[in-house]
């Protein structure tokens, strides 16, 4: 046989010796972040498992997809989550019993403006994890998989979060249109003790009584909506 041809037919089979045991890796390493993915990543309640280094080595390419998960979660708890828990937490201590007319408005107003930035941040993130996802060179085997674990820890949550986020700027006009309306009727209207009170005797503006008590129930209804709006973005959130 010619020299030349066995070295180039040596080459050729050193190749496929290589390009074999590529492929083999590869398949294991997608067979391990499969397995991955149905028993501890899928099915968990709340919150998600980080792999150990060793871990990440058997995941191989594959654990850069399995990052694009674990980043929006820790964008939304970091641009999402936590501010929105500052944000209650500011408005409430604002709205105290003892909280004037004034002081009540200008909470609602921070509030609605605080949000806005909250909720940017929860469409880019989200935009921008949709897109990474559809940029993943995935076999169908794992694309499967890897979509219901998209599912369940970036778009379901995501969905509750964004439903609930508008009721709430609804609930805050409503509430902000209420207490405009109490000082468009100061003198028969006062909040005292975190209470809205109506002086029948002036007047006897029953009107204004009955304008009250209704924007008073389109706000217990929305906040009741909101509620279980929550709840649901909790149930969504841990699977149950």
């Amino acid at each position: 046989m010619n020299k030349r041809f066995c070295s180039v037919l040596v080459l050729w089979m050193l190749g496929l010796v290589v390009l074999l045991a590529g492929c083999s890796k590869e398949l294991q390493q997608r067979q391990t972040f499969i397995g991955f993915l149905q028993k501890e990543v899928i099915p968990r309640n709340s919150g998600l498992l980080i792999p150990t280094k060793a871990m990440r080595k058997k995941f191989g390419i594959y654990t850069a997809h399995y990052d694009v998960i674990v980043e929006y979660n820790k964008a939304m708890l970091e641009k999402v989550g936590r501010p929105l828990e500052k944000l209650q937490r500011e408005y409430q201590d604002a709205v105290k019993p003892e909280a004037n007319i004034g002081e009540r408005r200008k909470a609602i107003i921070t509030y609605r403006e605080t949000l806005q930035p909250i909720k940017a941040a929860l469409d880019t993130e989200l935009a921008m994890t949709e897109s990474k996802v559809e940029k993943l060179d995935q076999p169908d085997e794992l694309k499967e998989i890897y979509s219901q674990a998209v599912e369940k820890h970036v778009r379901i949550p995501a969905k509750a979060l964004k439903a609930m986020i508008p009721a709430i700027e609804a609930m805050m006009d409503k509430s902000l249109e209420l207490l405009d309306y109490i000082i468009a009727n100061k003198g028969k209207v006062e909040i005292r003790d975190g209470m809205i009170l109506v002086d029948r005797n002036k007047d006897k503006d029953q009107a204004t009584l009955t304008r009250i008590e209704a924007m008073q129930a389109e706000i217990r209804s929305m906040e009741h909506a909101i509620q279980s709006q929550h709840k649901e973005f909790i149930r969504q959130s841990i699977g149950k």
